[in-house]
């Protein structure tokens, strides 16, 4: 093992996602009660939820890589969720409930994360960086998708975090400025494994990856079938977020199967 700076750091950090992960998607309509800031409608905490979930698979995947190569594509994108979370807290402070104990903890634990994972990066930077000679690329379909996934998902970021009302506007369900930046930190995250995955071109690399990029998309759509409630009248809309997120699924589980094809060939 060669990440021996993050190791613990993922580990710690999974264990925290799994924690948030359950308190919002299995907790969605109870967050005035038992979550850091009052999450509304309940769809937009169970997404939120899907996205930690996500998060703990792939924070273990980092863990357990064998290389800082593996671990690189997934270090990066959680150094800038961390971080632009935590900018988004400042900035919509009053929105959190600084009385309780979530509160608290929320912001502590993300005025904690970036430096950690800076000063972990760093140390790791310089190693083995490569997936090493000869290994398999991926296939030219997972490649396309994943770069297709990953410009879309780079270009809802923007709008949710850059310009959060004109993204509620277009979103299948209502949005809150600080929900849709919020969601945006973890699509920007997401965008960026993608591109990353796609840029080593290591069907090896995306090996720890891949469960958890199923993982989200299959959250997703069930977030959507607990609370489709929640869901506007906006069918198009609707249609084409359902549609993604299957996107994703069906993308993650073509590259578990690719890459046990490939250990095993």
């Amino acid at each position: 093992m060669s990440a021996p700076s993050l190791r613990p750091i993922f580990f710690a950090f999974a264990g925290l996602a799994l924690i948030a992960g359950l308190l919002l998607f299995a907790g969605a309509d109870d967050t005035a009660d038992w979550f850091s800031w009052t999450i509304l409608p309940p769809l937009s905490a169970a997404a939120l939820g899907a996205y930690y979930g996500a998060a703990f698979a792939l924070l273990l995947a980092a863990a357990r890589s064998p290389s800082w190569a593996g671990a690189r594509p997934i270090a990066y994108p959680v150094l800038a969720i961390a971080t632009i979370l935590l900018a988004i807290t400042l900035i919509h402070l009053d929105k959190f409930d600084m009385d309780s104990l979530f509160g608290i903890f929320w912001l502590c634990a993300y005025i904690v994360a970036p430096p950690l994972l800076l000063v972990g990066i760093l140390r790791e930077r310089g190693g083995d960086g490569e997936a090493g000679g000869g290994a398999r690329r991926l296939p030219a379909g997972l490649r396309a998708a994943l770069a297709a996934e990953g410009a879309v998902m780079l270009a809802a970021a923007a709008l949710m975090l850059l310009a959060p009302d004109s993204a509620a506007d277009l979103w299948p369900w209502a949005l809150t400025p600080l929900t849709s930046r919020a969601l945006g930190a973890f699509t920007l995250g997401v965008a960026l494994v993608a591109l990353m995955v796609v840029r080593d071109d290591a069907l090896v690399l995306f090996r720890g990856t891949a469960a958890a990029y199923t993982a989200l998309g299959l959250l997703q759509l069930l977030a959507v079938a607990l609370h489709n409630g929640d869901l506007g009248d906006d069918g198009l809309a609707n249609g084409l977020y359902i549609a993604f997120c299957g996107a994703i699924a069906a993308t993650g589980a073509y590259g578990v199967i690719a890459a046990r094809a490939s250990s095993r060939s």
